[in-house]
């Protein structure tokens, strides 16, 4: 499939971000998240009664979605489940903010990265065997706002909404669509809360990615939502850009199914990658930094290596790690971070990093601090 547009085709693509939505523990909309990161307090929420799991460690929910009525032209009309419904609220103000028609998201590509989708269906007994979880929560996205383009489940665990917006701006950058809505989401999971508090990655008291204390992650909920469109798609339309995509870089080292490979040198690659040709160090970076102690030192050396690279002092790049008061939002994180470091450009300040009481001496990166 090549572009409706004969002038684009072979001329290098600009992708630039259109459209921003967001639920998440502060709230629904971009305008609650950006003013909780601000905040930089530790808020614990109780997961939802229905989840049946203890309220320690705390874990941080979103409020309750409004649309939970089937989507149209569902076959069966089957319901929604809490993940399907969380991404329907952030698309819904994405769309909006874009000012997309009914003719051009019939037109458009939808990518959607989760990690489990609508799990909360499958975890209920009496629906278990009827609806499978993660694949369907496209199609009822799909059908709901008439997205009539190429339409991708990413689940690829926690990088999944990475991948979702890679991979949207990639079917603009070939040709395959002009406007493509990039999201993320998932809701809390019994099964997935157990397993990460048996491997021990849970930090009983609250996430702390940069402090030398940090015990682990704290489990969250939520989604996101981006619009990518060529630029030539934006100036036809009359939208305005909120950021350009000026580069993507993805790899799966393989290495371990908790851990990445030690040395870094795939997420390295994958770094390098996403700078190439933007002709500019980063004045400031979104970190996946969820408080896993190796983890968080593995991506800071391989941001801060390539930083080096393209002519940049990593000191001098400020570091931001959501994941300290919104939780750990699996599926939705990626696409978390494109919309926080979209705000970041927006209002041209970088958010607080909580929790820290002892830095991380170890980090590289420069790293802004304030909040409890």
């Amino acid at each position: 499939m090549v572009s409706r547009y004969p002038e684009e085709r072979g001329a290098p693509v600009t992708v630039v971000v259109t459209g921003l939505g967001a639920v998440s523990c502060f709230g629904s909309g971009t305008a609650a998240l950006w003013e909780g990161l601000l905040r930089a307090e530790r808020r614990p929420v109780s997961a939802p009664e229905t989840c049946g799991l203890p309220t320690r460690p705390p874990l941080y929910a979103a409020p309750d979605p409004v649309l939970h009525s089937p989507a149209p032209g569902t076959p069966g009309g089957e319901p929604v489940g809490r993940t399907g419904a969380l991404l329907a609220t952030a698309v819904t103000e994405a769309v909006g903010d874009a000012g997309l028609t009914a003719g051009e998201l019939f037109d458009a590509g939808l990518t959607v990265g989760t990690s489990l989708g609508d799990i909360d269906l499958a975890e209920t007994p009496d629906t278990s065997a009827r609806y499978p979880a993660t694949h369907r929560v496209t199609a009822g996205l799909a059908g709901r706002f008439g997205i009539g383009g190429p339409g991708h489940t990413l689940s690829t665990a926690c990088s999944a909404g990475a991948y979702a917006v890679a991979w949207g701006a990639e079917l603009i950058e070939t040709g395959q669509a002009d406007i493509v809505v990039a999201c993320g989401g998932d809701a809390f999971s019994r099964v997935a809360i157990g397993t990460l508090q048996r491997f021990g990655l849970v930090d009983p008291e609250c996430c702390r990615p940069f402090d030398v204390d940090r015990a682990g992650m704290v489990t969250g909920e939520g989604a996101a939502a981006v619009v990518l469109e060529s630029a030539g798609s934006a100036r036809r339309r009359g939208a305005r850009p909120r950021a350009a995509l000026a580069g993507h870089g993805w790899s799966c080292d393989a290495h371990h199914p908790m851990a990445p490979e030690p040395s870094g040198g795939q997420l390295g690659r994958s770094v390098t990658r996403a700078l190439d040709g933007t002709g500019e160090v980063p004045g400031a970076v979104v970190l996946h930094r969820a408080g896993v102690a190796g983890n968080d030192a593995v991506e800071a050396d391989a941001v801060g290596r390539a930083v080096e690279a393209v002519g940049g002092t990593a000191a001098e790049v400020a570091g931001y790690a959501p994941k300290a008061v919104m939780g750990h939002t699996a599926g939705a994180a990626g696409v978390f971070g494109c919309v926080i470091a979209t705000l970041i450009l927006r209002h041209g300040v970088v958010p607080p990093n909580a929790h820290v009481n002892t830095p991380d001496p170890g980090c590289p990166l420069g790293v802004p601090l304030g909040g409890p």
